[in-house]
Protein backbone atom coordinates (compact mmCIF):
# COMPACT_ATOMS: atom_id res chain seq x y z
CA UNK A 1 0.00 0.00 0.00
CA UNK A 2 1.28 3.45 -0.86
CA UNK A 3 1.83 5.80 2.08
CA UNK A 4 0.62 9.34 1.40
CA UNK A 5 3.28 11.92 2.35
CA UNK A 6 6.11 9.41 2.76
CA UNK A 7 8.35 11.25 0.29
CA UNK A 8 8.20 14.38 2.48
CA UNK A 9 9.93 12.58 5.37
CA UNK A 10 13.70 12.36 5.52
CA UNK A 11 15.35 8.96 5.31
CA UNK A 12 16.01 9.10 9.07
CA UNK A 13 12.36 9.97 9.80
CA UNK A 14 11.18 7.11 7.60
CA UNK A 15 13.48 4.63 9.34
CA UNK A 16 12.22 5.85 12.73
CA UNK A 17 8.59 5.60 11.61
CA UNK A 18 8.95 2.00 10.39
CA UNK A 19 10.85 0.93 13.54
CA UNK A 20 8.27 2.41 15.91
CA UNK A 21 5.43 1.07 13.77
CA UNK A 22 6.83 -2.48 13.92
CA UNK A 23 6.82 -2.29 17.74
CA UNK A 24 3.40 -0.63 17.81
CA UNK A 25 1.82 -3.37 15.70
CA UNK A 26 3.54 -6.13 17.70
CA UNK A 27 1.80 -4.93 20.88
CA UNK A 28 -1.61 -5.72 19.42
CA UNK A 29 -3.55 -8.89 18.77
CA UNK A 30 -3.58 -10.62 15.41
CA UNK A 31 -7.05 -9.39 14.44
CA UNK A 32 -6.27 -5.74 15.21
CA UNK A 33 -2.94 -5.93 13.38
CA UNK A 34 -4.82 -6.48 10.12
CA UNK A 35 -6.02 -2.85 10.16
CA UNK A 36 -2.82 -1.14 11.24
CA UNK A 37 -1.12 -0.39 7.92
CA UNK A 38 0.26 3.13 7.63
CA UNK A 39 -1.71 5.04 4.98
CA UNK A 40 -0.40 8.57 5.64
CA UNK A 41 2.65 10.12 7.28
CA UNK A 42 3.64 13.68 8.14
CA UNK A 43 5.78 15.69 10.53
CA UNK A 44 4.01 18.09 12.90
CA UNK A 45 5.16 21.55 14.04
CA UNK A 46 7.12 19.93 16.90
CA UNK A 47 9.07 17.86 14.36
CA UNK A 48 7.36 14.66 15.51
CA UNK A 49 6.53 11.97 12.95
CA UNK A 50 2.78 11.33 12.78
CA UNK A 51 0.98 8.47 11.07
CA UNK A 52 -2.60 7.64 10.12
CA UNK A 53 -3.45 3.95 10.05
CA UNK A 54 -5.85 2.08 7.79
CA UNK A 55 -8.28 1.81 10.73
CA UNK A 56 -8.57 5.64 10.78
CA UNK A 57 -6.57 6.18 13.97
CA UNK A 58 -3.54 8.47 13.99
CA UNK A 59 -0.53 8.57 16.29
CA UNK A 60 2.55 10.56 17.13
CA UNK A 61 5.67 8.39 16.85
CA UNK A 62 7.93 10.06 19.40
CA UNK A 63 11.73 10.19 19.23
CA UNK A 64 11.83 8.00 22.37
CA UNK A 65 10.36 5.13 20.32
CA UNK A 66 6.92 5.39 21.95
CA UNK A 67 3.62 6.40 20.41
CA UNK A 68 0.54 8.22 21.54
Amino acid sequence: MKIKGLSKLTEEQQKHMFNVHRNHVACNGTERQKNMEIVEAWVDTSNTVCVRLSNGEWYHYYSSGTWG
